[in-house]
C-alpha cells in the first residue's frame, strides 16, 4: 500500500493537476471555455510528452515572468540606506 503513495494522480493519461481547465469548464459551460479547456489539456499533455511535468512548467513560465535574478533576501527585509 504504502509503495504507490508518491505516484502521480492520472486521469486517462493526464496528470490531474493539468486537468484545472475541464473543471472550470464544468463550473461554467460554454464554447469559449471548451475550447480553452481542450486546448490547456493538449498543451499540458504534450510538455509532459517532452518531460516537463505540472509544478516544472509553471516554474518555468514564472522565471519567465520574473526573470533569472533572484533576490537571497526579500524586498521587505533589506535594509534601507537612511
Amino acid at each position: 500500500m504504502w509503495r504507490n503513495t508518491m505516484l502521480l494522480v492520472r486521469i486517462f493519461g493526464v496528470d490531474a493537476r493539468a486537468l484545472i481547465p475541464v473543471f472550470i469548464f464544468i463550473l461554467h459551460w460554454s464554447k469559449w471555455t471548451l475550447y480553452s479547456a481542450i486546448a490547456g489539456c493538449i498543451l499540458f499533455a504534450i510538455l509532459e510528452w517532452c518531460g516537463l511535468t505540472y509544478p516544472a512548467a509553471v516554474r518555468l513560465v514564472r522565471r519567465f515572468v520574473v526573470g533569472p535574478t533572484r533576490p537571497a533576501v526579500p524586498a521587505w527585509k533589506k535594509r534601507r540606506l537612511t
